[in-house]
């Protein structure tokens, strides 16, 4: 019955690490950790990231930069080279790493009593970053498995938020089942669907929030889950 106020500071690659170089530079997640506690802050937005690069422009006169981003929950294992030229993306199995990484960071937050909101996807890159699309892993080009995200045939496959592909849903709720049972045992988690995805993503989001209700019914802990604003245009 104790209410508990949630109160923290973001950074966008407290996850995956982000950067100019390739691979990027690793994010310092220990100090972030350091930081966070020296000011009595407890509560993260752990922030997924969907594309495997994004060209960022920050508001000023300097040259967009193309920033790189790693790891990604699906290991890259070919055959073949996706529009990146690195090996193409296996959407059926999962990157070890990225688990361990998840699990790993959600158990030091806990260790030093902070809350992670886990955030399950991300809206913002797929709609409004230079050509995002071509960047995702669900774009056919890069990967094996032959999903077809961009069902209008429009360049952008923001479709892959709104639950038209069967497909495509069920590949991202093999990954969100992943998820779960990689931290479902801590005490200090809350899941996020996905950061600013576009209105039309509503009912895909509901349906995400029921199938993850649903799927820790039979696990031995509950979470909350969340879904925030969808920009542009959204309503809360």
């Amino acid at each position: 019955g104790r209410a508990i106020l949630l109160t923290g500071s973001h950074t966008w690659n407290n996850l995956v690490d982000m950067g100019p170089s390739d691979p990027p530079p690793r994010f310092d997640y220990d100090a972030y950790l350091k930081w966070m506690t020296a000011r009595s802050h407890n509560f993260i937005r752990l922030w997924a990231w969907e594309l495997v690069a994004w060209e960022r422009n920050l508001q000023g006169p300097q040259k967009p930069t193309l920033f790189h981003v790693a790891p990604h929950p699906w290991p890259r294992t070919g055959p073949g080279n996706a529009l990146d030229g690195k090996p193409k993306f296996d959407l059926t199995k999962f990157n070890a790493d990225y688990f361990a990484r998840l699990r790993g960071r959600v158990k030091a937050a806990q260790d030093r009593g902070i809350y992670v909101s886990v955030m399950l996807f991300e809206g913002w890159g797929i709609q409004f970053a230079k050509d995002g699309w071509r960047q995702h892993p669900f774009h056919p080009d890069n990967n094996i498995n032959n999903a077809r995200g961009d069902l209008d045939g429009d360049g952008r496959g923001v479709e892959i938020h709104e639950g038209r592909s069967p497909e495509i849903t069920a590949l991202q709720r093999a990954y969100v089942r992943h998820v779960i049972e990689t931290v479902n045992s801590f005490d200090n988690v809350l899941y996020e669907v996905s950061n600013e995805n576009h209105p039309a993503s509503t009912t895909w989001q509901y349906d995400m929030i029921r199938f993850i209700k649903e799927a820790e019914k039979k696990l031995p802990k509950q979470h909350p889950v969340g879904m925030t604003f969808q920009y542009k245009g959204g309503s809360n």
